[in-house]
């Protein structure tokens, strides 16, 4: 019995032993041919096939270290005008996913503190962009 398990745990090492010098050899072939869009995009004779325009009614923040693009003009301009630390909770929430317990972990807050926040920073978004849509109905 002892020798048929030594057999098998045998086995099964040379099996995890190939399986890693195979996962190995993906990986560097795949280094070898993978190349960067920004590197294609350079070379003229793709360029044709690439073009990228540049989004310019797009609101960059800046949130724990993570960049969060928003296309929308008027909500972009509604977070710029938020409070950093609220924006950083609609963003967290709303953009990234995350939840009160994760947001609260990561700005050293409480949840039901987050989820203050966030009910009340909604308030003060809905309120802007009905401002800013009757101030365009007015401008018509």
């Amino acid at each position: 019995m002892l020798e048929c398990q030594e057999r098998f745990d045998s086995f099964c090492k040379s099996v995890l032993r190939n399986h890693a010098r195979n996962y190995d050899q993906v990986v560097r072939r795949r280094r070898q041919r993978e190349c960067f869009s920004e590197d294609i995009c350079e070379d003229t004779r793709f360029q044709r096939f690439f073009s990228v325009a540049p989004c310019q009614d797009t609101y960059v923040f800046r949130v724990l270290g993570m960049d969060v693009s928003v296309e929308d003009v008027f909500l972009g301009a509604a977070l710029q005008a938020l409070s950093e630390d609220r924006r950083a909770i609609v963003l967290l929430s709303y953009f990234l996913d995350m939840t009160d317990s994760e947001i609260g972990a990561c700005l050293h807050l409480i949840r039901r503190t987050v989820s203050y926040r966030r009910d009340t920073t909604l308030k003060q978004l809905k309120k802007y962009l009905e401002d800013l849509a009757d101030e365009e109905k007015r401008e018509r």
